[in-house]
């Protein structure tokens, strides 16, 4: 049965597999490249690239943001090209009778397709998600790595398109991938329509792991900053970039205020900034700070009149990356399992 079905479908093995693999030497290559130079630009673009000096530095820079785009979308066009088709053609085109009706099972005729069509386009996915991870801990300085670690370059490796594009991650999300694209393939028996289908869903999947569904990983870290003009946001030490989940005024429990900045943009208009004829400078600097602190007291006063009690920021800080990749994988692949259950009921209902 292994070698009917590699038989069949080693044109779409050998096409996945070897395109994935492809992406991931070149991926190595370029950052070879990345490591022998003293300062890599984190996410370059070949615009930028021009002949001379430094441009093999620059068109590989600028490769590996391609591969790392491309990376995050082939889990939704393998969903679609592979995990659909594998399943979806033979039934549409009624070969599937041939399998069905010899002494193999039907649980076995599923699995043999999983193990010799999918197995190998996750490893693959995975071993590019590898090598793209290590192109990035190519040292610019004592503390950073390229693209992901410095708050210098504000990439957090929490986000997209850093946190999709690991070997663990790659590999989960194409293994989801392939999963519902058969399912919905063995559902809905049409190859188009289940290519629409998946393409939606897996799309959809893929946001919500994003936009929902990881923030909420670990309780944020919560910064709290006074109110007046002399604000700023001074994050927790960390190594990594962190990943901030939002910022902005907030009244005594914690909800969000939008602050009507026109209704405090008077104050301070009428105070005297020049020096006066009469006044030395150390007298103009001590009346300066006086004004300075008078505006703020009223700055102050106007947002607390509007509700506001303070700013915060939330975020995530990047050292709990291991921990986020991990939780997500587990997701993803429990998510797989489940998706195993009616594809094994579909597979039931086929009749040869």
């Amino acid at each position: 049965m292994i070698w009917v079905t590699w038989r069949q479908h080693r044109t779409t093995i050998l096409a996945a597999v070897g395109s994935v693999l492809l992406l991931a030497v070149v991926a190595a290559v370029c950052g070879l490249i990345v490591r022998r130079t003293n300062s890599p630009d984190p996410f370059g673009n070949f615009f930028d690239c021009v002949p001379g000096d430094g441009s093999a530095e620059c068109w590989a820079e600028s490769t590996l943001t391609m591969i790392t785009i491309v990376t995050v979308v082939l889990p939704v066009l393998l969903s679609v090209l592979v995990g659909v088709t594998v399943f979806s053609r033979d039934i549409e085109h009624g070969t599937h009778v041939l399998g069905l009706s010899q002494s193999v099972g039907r649980a076995r005729w599923y699995w043999t397709r999983v193990l010799v069509v999918f197995v190998p386009v996750v490893l693959a996915m995975a071993v590019l998600g590898s090598a793209l991870q290590w192109t990035r801990t190519a040292a610019v300085g004592p503390n950073f790595a390229f693209v992901s670690s410095s708050s210098y370059f504000g990439h957090s490796s929490l986000t997209f398109p850093l946190f999709q594009s690991t070997g663990l991650i790659a590999g989960a999300y194409t293994a989801l991938a392939l999963v519902l694209g058969s399912l919905v393939g063995l559902l809905l028996r049409n190859t188009l329509g289940a290519m629409t289908v998946t393409l939606i869903a897996m799309a959809a999947l893929l946001v919500g792991f994003q936009v929902e569904a990881r923030p909420q990983y670990a309780t944020p870290v919560v910064e709290s900053q006074p109110l007046g003009y002399n604000r700023a946001v001074t994050y927790t030490p960390d190594t990594e970039a962190v990943w901030t989940l939002s910022s902005g005024y907030v009244d005594a429990e914690g909800r969000g205020v939008d602050m009507d900045y026109a209704a405090c943009s008077t104050t301070g208009s009428e105070s005297g900034w020049e020096q006066r004829p009469d006044e030395t400078f150390a007298e103009y600097e001590s009346r300066q700070d006086a004004i300075y602190a008078a505006q703020d007291r009223e700055f102050t006063a106007c947002q607390r009149a509007q509700g506001i009690d303070r700013f915060e920021t939330r975020y995530h800080p990047g050292s709990l990356f291991r921990r986020f990749q991990l939780t997500e994988a587990a997701l993803t692949l429990a998510l797989s399992a489940l998706l195993l259950i009616p594809s094994m009921w579909a597979v039931r209902r086929l009749r040869p």
